[in-house]
């Protein structure tokens, strides 16, 4: 190939950074609480981009929380394959901005890491679509594949609009494949390629004793108090192992194959590992031995109270409190069905409210697990291409984590390969505070996609 694309990227990296850094600027947080005038600046930075890259047909296609994605092409011949590029533009809440190094929207590189919220989760994503097609467009023109491009404004609150876009848009949506930009490596410099991810959920519940909370000398004794209720109920969800304590709920699960098992093993990941990337502290023993850490992360489900709240830790007091809530998030694994399971939670949690409370139950939109068959010859393009950047083999992982477009994307397109990949990695603490984006392998992402464009082309020029 008369292309040095390694070269040629590497010359453009600071324009590329450039170009992430004017995206992280947006604080485009996409939930409800948050001023949606960020996200549709962020949509509007987008299409400014797409844009001046010579992109056509850039439009919005808008669901109806407001909050628009960003549609644009760039069409070569019909006799070409067409892959559908995903990213998405909205972010996470900073959570607790005191612990940020630097400041949540204002990028900053130090060493190899840009600091910022969206830097790698996933504004990165978004640049590395269009500088791979930028590369692949001046060295094959027209010879290279045709490429759609659909960045999403509401992923990080749940994708609850894209679903109706991905209907009503098919036709102009339709393609050979589909890229998902939102997944990362299993370690720095480790290109990977995901291929299962765990399903979710969440259930809000609310507990209420009395209709205001009560001097706690007064009248605690007769009256029951919801947190401690509330609390009760939540513990009878799993057991002393952290095993689901809910009958038939993994009855659909799907367990790893013996390759899937030898695939996790050969990865050599420890459980050293795993605290040292999570923070675990050295008194905190793992409900799995070291063994199983992969296949509790990738193929198996889970329950976290991701939020709870009763009084105020600021403003504690002598008090009864008169209600108590807590947010109950599951992780599906293969095979299992999110409306189902979700269900079956409520009903197991319904049956155990104590004396008679108040309760209430908001059920959240769920996405389904996802796996993927990776005999489709697209998955060995892709896999060479990723080894050749990073100059290392290429790994097939699963991920914890869900991304709702994946499951639509094959609900919508029919069995067209969908590839998971990304430029996350361990250290780089998406949704949480200080995330950042591994620059090298930013590098790397944008010239692995670029060679794996130009493999679906012509070969020489």
């Amino acid at each position: 190939m008369n292309f040095d694309a390694e070269k040629r990227i590497h010359e453009s990296l600071p324009k590329y950074i450039e170009a992430l850094k004017q995206l992280v600027r947006i604080p485009s947080i996409s939930f409800d609480n948050f001023d949606k005038k960020f996200v549709l600046e962020s949509a509007d930075a987008v299409k400014e981009m797409f844009q001046k890259a010579g992109f056509t047909n850039i439009q919005f296609l808008t669901p109806p929380s407001g909050r628009p994605t960003v549609y644009a092409e760039s069409l070569t011949r019909k006799d070409k394959p067409t892959v559908l590029l995903y990213a998405h533009h909205d972010v996470q809440p900073t959570m607790r901005e005191a612990l940020w190094q630097t400041k949540p929207f204002e990028p900053i590189l130090k060493g190899d890491r840009l600091y910022g919220r969206g830097t790698a989760d996933d504004k990165a994503g978004i640049i590395t679509h269009i500088a791979a097609t930028e590369q692949v467009r001046e060295f094959l023109g027209d010879e290279g594949p045709n490429l759609k491009f659909i960045i999403e404004g509401e992923e990080e609150s749940g994708s609850a609009g894209f679903e109706s876009i991905l209907s009503e848009h098919a036709e102009l949506l339709k393609c050979d494949a589909v890229i998902v930009a939102d997944l990362g490596n299993f370690a720095k410099g480790v290109p990977s390629i995901t291929t299962t991810l765990r399903g979710m959920s969440a259930v809000a519940v609310t507990l209420s004793a009395t209709k205001a909370p009560l001097h706690s000398g007064s009248w605690s004794g007769p009256i029951p108090d919801p947190t401690q209720a509330l609390c009760r109920m939540i513990a009878s969800l799993t057991r002393d192992d952290g095993s689901i304590a809910i009958p038939h709920f993994e009855d659909g699960l799907v367990p790893p194959t013996e390759a899937e098992l030898a695939s996790y093993r050969s990865l050599g990941y420890s459980e050293k590992t795993l605290r040292s990337e999570a923070g675990v502290l050295a008194g905190t023993k793992l409900t799995v031995p070291e063994k199983e850490i992969l296949e509790s992360l990738w193929r198996r489900p889970s329950i976290v109270v991701t939020a709870i709240e009763s009084g105020s830790r600021v403003n504690a007091g002598n008090v009864l409190q008169n209600s108590a809530y807590a947010r109950i998030g599951i992780r599906l694994a293969p095979g299992m069905d999110a409306n189902d399971c979700t269900q079956k939670l409520v009903d197991f949690l319904k049956v155990r409210v104590p004396n008679g409370l108040e309760s209430e139950f908001i059920i959240e939109d769920g996405a389904n697990p996802f796996t993927t068959d990776t005999t489709h010859p697209f998955f060995k393009k892709m896999s060479d291409a990723m080894a050749c950047a990073y100059k290392t083999e290429t790994k097939f992982i699963g991920c914890g984590a869900s991304i709702p477009g994946a499951e639509l994307f094959r609900k919508t397109f029919g069995d067209i390969p969908i590839l998971l990949v990304g430029i996350e990695d361990p250290e780089c603490a998406a949704h949480g505070e200080n995330e950042s984006l591994y620059v090298p392998d930013f590098e790397h992402g944008i010239v692995a996609e670029t060679l794996f464009f130009a493999s679906l082309g012509q070969a020489q020029k």
